[in-house]
């Protein structure tokens, strides 16, 4: 997303999932690009002339397809690959994101998921972040630190969490300065919901605006799971601090306003896209919701046309794209 114009990530629909073309084979892809971090070594499932990595990786990528009501043929044709990193692994389970990236220089978007895996009678059973089964297999499992582990699973539980227009989240950056809200209320290019806003200026610091357990999807996108059935999402991100599922604090910092494109889109003009998302909608697999009504950092948030809209706090005043916003906290 430009400081004033469009760019990266995307919602996930709240409908029923559609089913997807079919393909075979998928890991074997030219869009598919599997990682296997160290961690995630010896994993079960090598079949018959697969490496045990790609029986997993064929599995993730078969939701995410799932997900997304579409082939992994359309998806090239799209100039789309799927990445599929695979952080940790123990036993028969295992952890990781899964991104389908968007065109870069395009008004596209990339989706990304955390995902979780458990190898249940010769196959891969795999929940998308957001899923009742992403929450039922991480919670089951002996993956992460034990305290990490059941904090996400509780967090992102659809049938577990409810979200209110009051958020307890903030904004950002750190509380109690100003940065320039540079876009208002838009989507992920030109879609609903209108998730997210842009800010730039300031110190250039962008940081967690909720504790939570933060982790990198890829260099410049970090995703922060709160524990109030939200979390937000911050790309762009410049001089980027790697964070594999740190336990942070409000004001943590995250990165700096940038350009970065990691999982492709477009952005122009140094700035952090930030959005919220929610785990209350069992079919949408942690969704990106509407910030219209909702309050963040002191502020309720109103849309107009995308990218237009305002700010409003009681008492205080109207903040339209291009005025500074002070950050209150929650």
């Amino acid at each position: 997303m430009a400081a004033t114009a469009a760019a990266a990530l995307l919602t996930s629909v709240s409908v029923a999932h559609a089913q997807p073309v079919a393909d075979t084979a998928l890991a074997q892809a030219d869009n598919v690009e599997i990682t296997v971090d160290t961690a995630a070594k010896d994993l079960p499932g090598q079949g018959a002339g697969a490496a045990a990595e790609d029986v997993l990786a064929d599995a993730v990528v078969s939701d995410v397809l799932e997900f997304r009501g579409s082939g992994i043929s359309t998806l090239a044709a799209q100039e789309r690959d799927v990445r599929v990193d695979v952080r940790e692994a123990s036993g028969d389970s295992a952890f990781g994101v899964a991104i389908v990236t968007a065109p870069t220089g395009s008004e596209e978007n990339p989706y990304a998921w955390l995902f979780a895996a458990e190898y249940r009678g010769g196959d891969w059973t795999v929940g998308l972040e957001g899923t009742g089964e992403f929450s039922s297999i991480l919670a089951d499992s002996t993956l992460l630190a034990e305290e990490e582990r059941e904090a996400v699973a509780a967090s992102t539980d659809p049938e577990g969490v409810r979200t209110a227009a009051y958020t307890g989240i903030g904004l950002p950056f750190a509380i109690g300065t100003y940065q320039v809200m540079t876009g208002g209320p838009h989507g992920f290019s030109s879609g609903y919901p209108y998730s997210s806003v842009d800010f730039s200026g300031g110190d250039r610091a962008v940081r967690a605006a909720r504790g939570g357990y933060a982790y990198s999807l890829c260099t410049g996108w970090t995703r922060v799971i709160h524990d109030n059935g939200y979390s937000t999402d911050y790309y762009h991100l410049e001089n980027y601090q790697w964070l594999p599922g740190n336990n942070v604090g409000v004001g943590h910092y995250l990165g700096s306003q940038g350009n970065s494109v990691c999982a492709g889109g477009s952005s122009t003009g140094a700035h952090v896209h930030f959005a919220l998302r929610a785990y209350s909608d069992p079919n949408a697999a942690g969704w990106y919701v509407a910030l219209h009504g909702r309050t963040l950092g002191g502020w309720t948030f109103v849309e107009g046309a995308a990218y237009g809209g305002y700010a409003y706090r009681n008492g205080v005043g109207t903040v339209y794209p291009g005025g500074a916003m002070y950050n209150y906290g929650f």
